[in-house]
Order: structure tokens, then sequence, then C-alpha cells
């Protein structure tokens, strides 16, 4: 038994070893046969989201050029730190959204919930930033030269009533930065999408409600939730950033984003309607 095993073994190494290269070119016609099905779905409403992120990225250029050259020397260094912070966390939300249009893109509606959950996190942290002063943003500016996880850039900031705030974890930065409950349901929801929990295992953004499937790649369903959510998020920060220091083209261009969500939602909910009978039923402003 042990050397049937072993050279069954050896043979079935060597058979893979020796296809490889077929198996990888035959799964890539698969990927892109899917990719071209995608896109035949959701291709308008891809559309809509690369827009936005164009205009994410062009709004916190040219708001970043006015702060560098309009805004005085005396103004800039009172909110220095703020703006820093809130500059890259825009950064970063900007590339995740990038991501989590690429993995819709792909099939994995999953994959592109959980990665938003990072861009929730940086937009509680952004607001609990803006609400509590530049002395949080110094904080957590130098906490990235740490090797620091926990919540210590926290320290030092006051509820309404004047008492210090005492943040030791995420919940704490959701409950002090005026997140409506709503959202704090859908981040538990991204939670269980990310971990290795019974949840996130069983109900899959992927399938609809009454299919049972084990799903092992890709799937053209679930689209809509991380398409809505990191779109109001890439705006939620956007609007953040560029009202740090008054700027009028600034408020424009938020404006504008502000707007640009209702159009993510029309194109995504509408195709998921047509397409999965998913009953959204989305109402024009």
């Amino acid at each position: 038994m042990n050397a049937l095993l072993k050279q069954a073994a050896k043979d079935y190494y060597e058979y893979f070893v020796e296809k490889r290269f077929e198996i990888s070119y035959s799964q890539k016609i698969e990927s892109d046969k899917f990719i071209a099905h995608q896109n035949e779905i959701w291709g308008k409403c891809f559309v809509v989201s690369e827009t936005m992120y164009v205009m994410a990225l062009e709004a916190a250029e040219h708001y970043s050029s006015f702060v560098n050259e309009y805004i005085s020397d005396k103004e800039k260094k009172e909110k220095q730190y703020t703006f820093l912070a809130l500059q890259y966390m825009h950064g970063r939300c900007c590339q995740e959204f990038l991501e989590i249009l690429h993995l819709m893109k792909l099939g994995f509606a999953d994959c592109a919930y959980a990665r938003w959950r990072s861009m929730y996190e940086l937009c509680c942290n952004a607001a609990f930033i803006k609400k509590h002063g530049e002395t949080i943003a110094k904080q957590y500016v130098e906490q990235s030269q740490t090797d620091e996880h926990k919540y210590s850039w926290t320290k030092g900031a006051k509820k309404d009533d004047g008492t210090e705030l005492k943040v030791t974890t995420f919940q704490g930065i959701q409950d002090n930065c005026d997140v409506d409950e709503a959202w704090k349901k859908q981040y538990k929801l991204a939670c269980f999408v990310n971990h290795g929990s019974p949840q996130g295992t069983f109900k899959r953004l992927c399938l609809m409600d009454e299919q049972t499937f084990v799903v092992v790649g890709q799937s053209d369903y679930g689209i809509t939730t991380p398409a809505e959510h990191s779109a109001i998020s890439l705006q939620w920060i956007t609007s953040m950033f560029l009202s740090i220091f008054p700027c009028l083209d600034a408020l424009a261009h938020a404006k504008v984003i502000y707007d640009w969500v209702d159009e993510v939602r029309k194109a995504y909910f509408k195709t998921a309607d047509e397409c999965f009978g998913t009953n959204f039923n989305y109402d024009e402003k």
C-alpha cells in the first residue's frame, strides 16, 4: 500500500509538472470568457465607477495644488497634520476603490466587499481626526513611524462634555465620529465576509439567497453592494479632505462627486433588477 501510494502521488505530481502550461492556458481562456460575460452585464456600470475614480483623483490634485499655492504658511501650519493625514487617507481610499472595481470586474464580490471594510475604517478614522482636531492628526501621523498597532493615536480626544475619551477598539472610533447605526451593521457584515466566520462561509454575496453551491471561483452576482458602498465611502473621504481649507472649486468638486453616487446606485441597481430580478426598484431623484 505504501509503495502504491508513493507511486500514485509521484505520477500525479509529474502529470501536473508536464501539463502546467496547458492547464494555465486553459484557465486563462475560461477567465477571459468570464470577464467578457461580466462586462456584457455590468460594463456600463463599471464605466460609471471608473469615472468617479477619476473625479476623486482630479479633485484631490487640484485641491492640493490650491492649498500649496494659495493658503498661507500660517494657515497651513495650523492644520498641517490634518491635511497630511487626510491627504494620505484619501489617496489610499482611491487606490482601494480601484482595487474593488477590478475585483468586481473579475467576479469576486465577496473579496471586493472585504476590501471595502478597509475603506470604511479609513473614513471613520478620518472623521474622528476632523472632529477631534490637529493634535489627534499629529499623533496619527507620528504613529505611522512606529510598530504600534493600537489606538494610542486617539489619546487626548474629548467627549462633548469635555471628559477624555478612551478608545481601545475600532468600535470606539465608530461611536465617536457620528456614524449612522446602519453603517455599523454593514461593517459587521463586511467583517463576516473578511474573516473565517460561519456567516462569511455559508452566506456569500456572490450567491442568490436560495442557492446552495460551494463557490470556488468567479460569479456575476453580488456586485451591487461593494459597488454602492465603495462609492459612498469614496465620496465621504473626498468631501472630508476637500473641506479642510476653504476653497470654492473644491466645494464644487465635492458636490459633483456627492451627486455622482446617485449615478452609481442607479446604474448598478437597475442592472441587477434587469438581469437578476433583485427588485431594488431604484427611483431617480
